[in-house]
């Protein structure tokens, strides 16, 4: 018998097996319902950093870790992610993660480290025209601002949301491998399905790097994520 039960705050989970040794998981969470025994309930222990955190921040942390705990039981692990200095998660040996959330979802990618070399997670709810315009030069490469000629403003904004959230994938995936910070416009979405490195991040990872990417639409929001397999 587990030892913990579904808080009210969140929903069920769903699973989704992507490729081997690769699953995703995701579950809605309410701040609203989120009570003092929703940890305790759900088997779950709020990280002292976060002990005078507002309940958003809150249920977004025990929303993810109760999804990455569902994940890491799909890889026969039974665990839970910490957390690390910089507040990324840090996977139980022998996995690796990434966790987003948005607007009361939250989703979790989880791999066996034997197979998987990184995994970058992001979703984003799809930016209005208005906000988009004000974001363009900030989000967007010269480059991406140019292929956006033409398009409607709605259109516009709909490519903006989607290099957004795949260049924070991105930025998930590559990050644990190198220790280094970059920002939006170091990389550039010149092919439909893959981000280029505008910038040499370590000696593996050089200026010219072409890292695919995957997402998928909905109605509210888009998901990418990018999940690179190990050499053989």
């Amino acid at each position: 018998m587990s030892s913990y039960t579904r808080p009210d705050c969140l929903s069920h989970q769903k699973l989704e097996e992507v490729a081997a040794g690769l699953f995703r998981v995701s579950c809605q969470f309410d701040a609203d319902k989120l009570g003092d025994d929703s940890f305790r309930e759900a088997g779950i222990t709020l990280h002292a950093s976060l002990s005078n955190a507002v309940a958003k921040r809150k249920a977004e942390y025990l929303a993810g870790r109760w999804c990455a705990r569902a994940a890491l039981a799909q890889l026969g692990v039974d665990g839970l992610p910490g957390l690390n200095s910089d507040r990324s998660p840090a996977w139980p040996e022998g996995t690796l993660g990434s966790i987003t959330h948005s607007h009361g979802v939250a989703e979790v990618m989880v791999a066996d480290a034997r197979d998987w070399l990184t995994v970058g997670l992001d979703t984003e709810c799809w930016v209005n025209p208005e906000r988009a315009a004000r974001l363009e030069r900030e989000l967007l490469t010269e480059e991406e601002l140019k292929a956006l000629a033409g398009m409607s403003p709605l259109q516009r904004a709909n490519r903006l949301t989607l290099i957004f959230s795949a260049k924070e994938s991105l930025f998930k995936a590559l990050y644990p491998l190198t220790g280094k910070r970059f920002y939006f416009h170091d990389a550039v979405r010149r092919q439909p399905n893959s981000l280029t490195l505008l910038r040499t991040l370590s000696e593996e990872w050089p200026r010219g790097t072409q890292i695919p990417f995957r997402w998928r639409e909905r109605q509210h929001s888009v998901l990418s994520w990018i999940a690179l397999p190990k050499p053989r």
